[in-house]
């Protein structure tokens, strides 16, 4: 698809008259990138507005120690454009972009951009437009994730999910692997929860055995025995008898928890 007829289809573009078109498609820039090539980095100045004519980029927050790196916050298809933002308040880039496909863009700079806004002034009109949706649909989805992120802090694992009908595929992956950390916190949780009932009944096992070991070593154990031996040999007497059986039992409980 020529780039006049790409900006025929781009909101930004799609109003201004068969002239105005060809002239900002004689104004763009293109580039190809490689797979994983960075566009440009959180930082930079914005000075361009960039087209995706072919391919996707994806813009993302890179790793400290790995810039090219980092999870897609949005990834833009053909037909979308991003970095507006920066030519209209002049400031830094607030993210990193990265090609994660065999890409063509489109590049409209600064200078141009305000050459196009003068003397078409709807193109203005229409670059509010697309940041007023753009950042009503962050905020939206910032917000359900937020109600996500408070059950997980309660521990209502049960209830968790990922925002129905997302339309950017890169911020339902990014609820997806939300909803997947849940799910694996709540597995460590559960096997805490195992291990902590289970070493609780070994600790309360052990305290029996030393609680039986304090009995049967006291004095008084020793003495009570020995009687219970001594009339254990009195088995001509019915009582004799009861009290043999007794000392055995004693004798077995030892051996027991020995």
């Amino acid at each position: 698809m020529t780039l006049t007829a790409l900006l025929k289809k781009i909101e930004l573009f799609k109003t201004l008259p068969e002239e105005a078109i060809e002239q900002v498609a004689a104004e763009l820039k293109v580039r190809i990138m490689r797979p994983g090539e960075v566009l440009f980095n959180l930082g930079d100045p914005g000075d361009e507005l960039i087209v995706v004519q072919e391919g996707q980029i994806a813009i993302y927050m890179p790793e400290t120690d790995n810039p090219q790196a980092g999870q897609a916050i949005r990834v833009f298809q053909p037909g979308e454009f991003l970095g507006e933002m920066a030519l209209i308040d002049q400031k830094t880039r607030s993210a990193s972009a990265r090609a994660e496909a065999d890409s063509v863009i489109a590049t409209l700079d600064v200078e141009n951009f305000k050459h196009l806004i003068e003397s078409h002034p709807e193109v203005a009109v229409e670059v509010m437009s697309g940041l007023n949706g753009k950042i009503r649909y962050t905020t939206d989805f910032v917000n359900r994730m937020g109600q996500e992120m408070k059950k997980l802090a309660e521990g209502n694992y049960q209830n968790i999910a990922a925002p129905a009908n997302l339309q950017d595929t890169s911020l339902a992956a990014l609820a997806a692997d939300f909803v997947r950390m849940a799910a694996r916190v709540r597995e460590r949780e559960e096997k805490l929860q195992q291990e902590v009932a289970q070493l609780r009944i070994e600790i309360d096992e052990k305290k029996r055995q030393q609680e039986v070991t304090q009995i049967t070593g006291s004095e008084y154990y020793k003495s009570l025995k020995e009687k219970l031996k001594a009339l254990r040999e009195e088995e001509d007497e019915p009582e004799g008898e009861a009290m043999r059986l007794i000392y055995e039992k004693l004798e077995e409980n030892e051996k027991d928890e020995k």
